[in-house]
């Protein structure tokens, strides 16, 4: 640990680097991250990078917000940042910021889960997703040719702090990795390319020469990417069903076709199964309990399906009319039924707790453009409220109406952007009033109409329509 001397030389020295980063945050330089090790996972087809760090209260002063700022570079965007005390397993938050850089970075505001007095420590966990990262190369192959993907990023690790030692760890989907950058200080073992550690690494500033590292290495499954994903939610007291409902707007975002697509070729290599950069088939791993489930397109209805349901799980396996390959499109509709006991539950009075995942999606790894989840309530739902397990950017509210219904359907809906599967299965929680009048509503309509149906026909039979005389 420095000295007190030592200690204001340094403030000193940081102050004049914070001030050379470019960004409209000001972020005083009032830490030192002790030791850094970053790991970079390329095994899905979006990025997770996790940093565990000790950071250093270097002030006088305790704090309480840590700022890490994120490098993207093209088309890459940030899904989803999370931290936590990694000693004691304490979430903490994590916020985008706005900011204006020389640099693409992306700083989020990070909230400890304690004050950190002067001169104390706190070792963080910090897991972030990025999507848009990878890129194919070549951006085209054969029909049985490999994939390689490449990734590009920073040798050292953005930050404001001072950091004492820091090590870089770029774990690939397999050990062929054929091109990558190297450094001094550079090792490969398998399909992990480290690099470090490295001491006393300066902060980032605008003035300073950014190293980058290249890795490209083998990819033999497809990038799935979903465009768009309309999943609908609907409860049903009457029918004491909860039915699920996703369709989808696929595409692979891996390397494209050179050639004109053979099926020859296509089912002469299938009978090896070898690893392929297209879209065989799909596995969704639904909720024990799951049935009547169902698969469709734009065509009609798919039959090249399995549905198997037990005690243990509940799996649908589908697979598409043709092989996806890189750059192709497809869309499609799941759905399936589920006993709604299981997610919910009654509360005092007329109220209901509604507990259900957000999110769910083929066991593949996949990143979504845009989710909108719809919950469709019973008709007379009151004082609706909910809880995210992710940040939504986008509500809305309106009547659903369906068969028999009078005034429409309590429903919701929730959109967000830039998803990875990391996330899902996280239950959103959805509280909402339903009196017993609400409830009767629907057998009243039915019972009115059967009446209305039976006193009409009582008056046309009474109507004498014979020709007369």
């Amino acid at each position: 640990m420095r000295s007190s001397n030592s200690r204001v030389s340094l403030l000193a020295t940081l102050l004049l680097a914070a001030s050379h980063l470019g960004s409209s945050l000001n972020i005083p330089p009032v830490y030192q991250n002790t030791n850094l090790l970053r790991t970079i996972d390329a095994s899905k087809a979006y990025i997770k990078e996790t940093i565990a760090v000790i950071i250093e209260n270097t002030s006088y002063e305790p704090q309480t917000e840590y700022y890490l700022p994120i490098l993207l570079s093209g088309s890459s965007a940030v899904s989803y940042v999370e931290c936590k005390d990694k000693k004691e397993g304490t979430p903490c938050t994590a916020e985008a910021v706005e900011d204006s850089t020389e640099y693409p970075l992306q700083y989020y505001k990070i909230t400890l889960p304690k004050t950190l007095q002067p001169a104390a420590q706190i070792t963080l966990a910090i897991t972030a997703g990025i999507t848009g990262a990878l890129t194919p190369i070549p951006a085209v192959i054969g029909q049985s040719d490999k994939q390689f993907l490449s990734y590009t990023d920073a040798k050292f690790v953005p930050s404001p702090y001072f950091t004492e030692k820091q090590k870089t760890k770029f774990r690939a989907a397999n050990g062929e990795i054929p091109d990558y950058t190297i450094f001094e200080q550079t090792d490969k073992s398998g399909y992990i390319v480290s690099y470090g550690p490295y001491d006393n690494v300066e902060p980032w500033g605008t003035d300073a020469q950014v190293d980058k590292f290249t890795i490209r290495f083998e990819f033999t499954n497809p990038v799935v990417y979903m465009e768009k994903l309309e999943r609908d939610i609907e409860v049903s007291h009457w029918g004491n069903n909860l039915a699920i409902e996703e369709r989808y707007w696929m595409v692979n975002n891996g390397a494209k076709l050179k050639e004109q697509f053979s099926r020859l070729t296509w089912a002469t290599t299938s009978y090896y199964n070898p690893p392929t950069a297209a879209i065989k088939s799909l596995l969704f791993p639904l909720r024990v309990g799951s049935k009547d489930a169902y698969y469709t397109d734009e065509v009609g209805n798919v039959s090249t399906s399995k549905f198997r349901s037990d005690s243990r799980e509940a799996i649908l396996d589908i697979k598409p009319r043709f092989p996806v390959f890189g750059g192709w499109n497809y869309s499609f509709v799941v759905g399936w039924n589920n006993d709604l006991p299981a997610y919910l539950r009654h509360g005092e009075g007329d109220s209901y707790i509604l507990k259900v995942p957000l999110l769910q999606g083929p066991s593949q790894s996949t990143s979504y453009g845009k989710v909108e989840v719809r919950i469709i309530l019973p008709e007379g739902a009151t004082n609706v409220k909910y809880t995210s397990p992710i940040p939504i950017h986008k509500e809305e509210r309106f009547l659903h109406k369906t068969f028999m219904d009078t005034i429409g359907r309590t429903s919701i809906k929730l959109t967000i952007d830039n998803v990875v599967d990391e996330v899902k299965n996280r239950d959103i929680i959805v509280t909402y009033n339903y009196s017993t009048l609400s409830a009767l509503r629907k057998p009243l309509v039915v019972l009115v109409s059967v009446f209305s149906l039976y006193i009409v026909t009582a008056i046309l039979g009474r109507i004498d329509l014979s020709i007369g005389k």
